[in-house]
């Protein structure tokens, strides 16, 4: 997930203390989503080190995404892309080169980053440098972001939220409540529905792509129709989420209390506190959960939310 809608959940909690059937395409009438004036000219935010002071900043973590493969933890901020290689202590940043029919550059910076399978690594974003479109739409990486390549929307669309399914891409634009899915792995998004506010993020069902959760600034919302209609669920604003297994969908409130749903975000059993109100939430094939807090610090939980270790920092 995304600076600009984090910080949206990040300032409403300080304030208070999406498809058919598996088989059919939700709508046969493909659709890009306009891309949003505000995401394309305001800057995305980065988080200041040491609580807030005016030195150095550390990166704000926006996204995580881990390999099904080898386990590769790569990590979108404010400042850059990250990637840390298994067992590795630290982090390295890393420049993606992305050619184009229209131009050439890098990419680094702000990415919402989302593993189809093993080696398949496909983002959304702003170029870094060169001559590219403001908004990348999809682009894919397999060799862990150092080159990519354009798949849809180059120059149309900024995904803030993509999640998946099976064989199914979920996608939510920048600033937008409207959802937008793709079975050809992003090569074509339709309109599926509509969020019942814009997501802060979103949870597929990996068994049914029917079965969304939505976290918003509102709270959690459920939809059992691939987001065409939605139920509210827990008034908590701003949560994090992640669904590694069809019984375990987790969710981290701002302040740190992580929960399990095993019925779908119907309800809710407290789990146990990651130390911190966090950015983005991701799970790995083996169930591991990870999770970004300030300061760039990058925790895990191999005990499904109980408790939770320093995995690294960045600098």
């Amino acid at each position: 997930m995304r600076p600009a809608r984090l910080l949206l959940a990040l300032l409403c909690a300080l304030a208070l203390g999406s498809c058919g059937d598996d088989d059919e395409p939700a709508s046969e009438q493909a659709a890009t989503p306009a891309p949003s004036a505000e995401a394309t000219t305001a800057p995305d935010p980065v988080a200041p080190a040491d609580g807030g002071s005016s030195g150095n900043a550390s990166p704000y973590i926006g996204s995580l995404s881990v390999d099904p493969g080898d386990g590769t933890l790569m990590i979108g901020t404010g400042l850059g892309l990250y990637r840390l290689e298994p067992g590795e202590p630290e982090a390295s940043r890393i420049e993606g080169a992305l050619e184009t029919p229209e131009g050439s550059g890098t990419i680094s910076a702000n990415l919402e980053l989302l593993h189809l399978g093993p080696g398949d690594l496909v983002a959304s974003g702003h170029p870094e440098g060169g001559e590219l479109p403001e908004d990348l739409g999809l682009v894919r990486s397999e060799d862990h972001g150092d080159t990519w390549t354009p798949v849809s929307g180059l120059g149309e669309v900024d995904w803030h939220v993509l999640e998946r399914s099976r064989e199914l891409i979920a996608g939510v634009p920048a600033d937008g409540t409207e959802l937008f899915t793709s079975r050809d792995a992003g090569a074509a998004f339709s309109r599926s529905g509509v969020a019942p506010a814009p997501p802060v993020d979103v949870a597929l069902d990996p068994a049914d792509p029917r079965r969304w959760v939505a976290a918003t600034a509102e709270g959690i919302a459920t939809s059992g129709d691939g987001g065409a209609t939605w139920r509210p669920r827990e008034p908590v604003p701003g949560a994090q989420l992640a669904w590694p297994e069809p019984g375990a969908l987790y969710r981290v409130d701002q302040g740190g209390m992580a929960w399990l749903s095993k019925d779908g975000g119907e309800s809710w059993e407290e789990r146990g506190d990651a130390g911190g109100s966090p950015s983005t939430v991701d799970a790995g094939e083996d169930g591991a959960l990870y999770l970004a807090l300030p300061g760039a610090v990058i925790k895990r939980s191999t005990d499904g939310a109980r408790t939770w270790e320093d995995v690294t920092t960045l600098d």
